[in-house]
């Protein structure tokens, strides 16, 4: 089962360009929609300014949640994951691999090699990961509306 559970979640992540990722300060939530890219262990990463307030409250607080849905069109049923887990600025050295599996998503034909050539593509802003510790599968063909956990 846990198996078939990494496929399900592999393909929602496959099938999805956006995420919705919640931080908060003090009381207060927040919301943010962000493209992302992730790698073989579910982390998301993804590119933002270091003064957006999302950066500004996981610098705080690095407990997040974050949601991802597959568009359903026509007769597709609702897929999609809700994450919850601890989020980070990446250091320099976790910044080329993290670019690649971003941009390999988006189908960037060259891949950055260095820091450098990274930079030059995102101008500046800062990159960040969310490391998942669980994960909720919804697919309403599969489970109806009911969920499944999957535990990082």
């Amino acid at each position: 089962m846990a198996q078939d559970l990494r496929q399900l979640i592999e393909g929602i992540l496959r099938d999805s360009r956006d995420m919705v990722l919640a931080t908060a300060s003090g009381n207060i939530p927040w919301a943010a929609e962000l493209v992302f890219g992730h790698d073989a262990n579910f982390n998301l990463y993804w590119i933002s300014d270091l003064n957006a307030r999302h950066s500004q409250e996981l610098e705080k607080n690095p407990n997040v949640a974050a949601v991802i849905t597959v568009q359903p069109a026509g007769e597709i049923k609702d897929r999609g994951l809700q994450i919850q887990g601890k989020a980070y600025r990446l250091k320099e050295e976790e910044i080329v691999a993290a670019a690649r599996e971003y941009f390999a998503k988006r189908g960037t034909p060259h891949m950055p090699k260095t820091i450098e050539e990274v930079n030059k593509l995102t101008q500046g802003r800062s990159w960040y990961v969310l490391k998942p510790t669980k994960i909720y599968i919804l697919d309403e063909e599969l489970f109806g509306y009911d969920r499944k956990e999957f535990i990082t």
